[in-house]
């Protein structure tokens, strides 16, 4: 597949493809931006386009993405590119030394069927400081014939001695109209599932082409129900939905839903367009919510969301808490405006 396949980041692609175009490539790059955002996709077409079996020589080389060469490099089975991943099913993956031993031991020998030995390294972030100072080594004397893709989306917490040895390209998130335009095309999405999508992956087109639509918008209106909306709920159902909540793996949506349905109703009490909403669909109810808060209650209540995100690092009661949360969130909602 072609360059053109990635959506967004076009001052990374003509860079690349200005490098390729001049067989002017550095031996290491650092891909930097939001998690699935198309990072490691635009390093597998980098590399396809310095190994297509027929991509022919021009200023802006593409790779067909059929021969045999592109084929293995996508499936991470061409004998000359090296996959690093960190450790899977692990509460912290990692990337160890051993993992750098065996890029040491991959590029050390001259490639078999291209031009350059790859490394590429998905979130290098994961490297611990052994394996940090080990790949260290190698960037400082790398090989003629190597190449070296370090990806990460928090490049701070690599070493600026791993950095500075490295080109390094800034990744932006595509715009929500890029990515719904490629959900339309490539996973034939209607429009509206295609808006929901990009907004509740922050336009992550990488998340949102995995996401499935059906089930997000099942969460979408299971837990705006926790905006009290017309009437009061008793305490009774407030105690058994913080219980619910507070017991399962569910919490990370009960906050990633509230923060969402929050930012709406602040941005209908300042007077947004519904088109701005994720819950859209929610709008006359919004309004309704919206005339009996001011926006710097709503403010409050964002803030005390976000502590109640952090009960489960601080040691809280997290029943408790979301206890105390849910009903000030209806006493919030519940009285008008003064």
């Amino acid at each position: 597949m072609p360059f053109s396949d990635i959506i967004g980041h076009d001052g990374p692609k003509e860079k690349l493809r200005r490098a390729l175009g001049q067989g002017h490539i550095g031996h290491a790059y650092l891909f930097t931006g939001e998690e699935a955002i198309g990072k490691r996709l635009m390093s597998i077409r980098f590399v396809q386009a310095l190994s297509c079996e027929t991509t022919i020589a021009s200023s802006s080389p593409d790779p067909c993405g059929m021969c045999k060469s592109c084929r293995q490099i996508a499936s991470g089975t061409h004998p000359d590119v090296l996959h690093i991943e960190p450790e899977p099913d692990k509460t912290n993956p990692q990337i160890k030394i051993d993992r750098v031993r065996d890029l040491e031991h991959h590029v050390i020998y001259r490639p078999l069927l291209t031009s350059r030995k790859t490394c590429l390294i998905n979130d290098a972030h994961r490297l611990t400081p052994n394996a940090a100072n080990a790949l260290l080594k190698t960037l400082e004397d790398p090989p003629d014939h190597s190449l070296f893709i370090l990806i990460t989306s928090r490049p701070s917490t690599l070493p600026a001695t791993v950095r500075s040895r490295c080109l390094s390209l800034r990744f932006a998130l595509p715009t929500q109209a890029e990515v719904e335009e490629a959900l339309r095309n490539k996973r034939a999405l209607s429009p509206n599932d295609a808006r929901l999508l990009a907004m509740v992956t922050n336009n992550r087109i990488g998340l949102a082409l995995q996401t499935d639509p059906t089930e997000t918008r099942s969460r979408q209106q299971e837990f705006f129900q926790l905006l009290p909306g017309q009437g009061s709920p008793p305490i009774t159902n407030i105690l058994g939905t913080a219980t619910d909540f507070s017991t399962s793996e569910r919490f990370p949506d009960v906050i990633f839903w509230l923060s969402h349905s929050l930012r709406d109703l602040l941005l209908v009490t300042i007077g947004a367009d519904r088109n701005q909403l994720l819950h859209g669909d929610q709008f006359p109810l919004l309004q309704q919510m919206a005339r009996k808060i001011r926006p710097e209650k709503v403010i409050d209540l964002i803030e005390q969301l976000q502590n109640l995100e952090q009960a489960p690092t601080r040691n809280l009661n997290l029943q408790l808490v979301m206890e105390n949360f849910l009903l000030r969130l209806r006493d919030a909602t519940s009285m008008p405006a003064s």
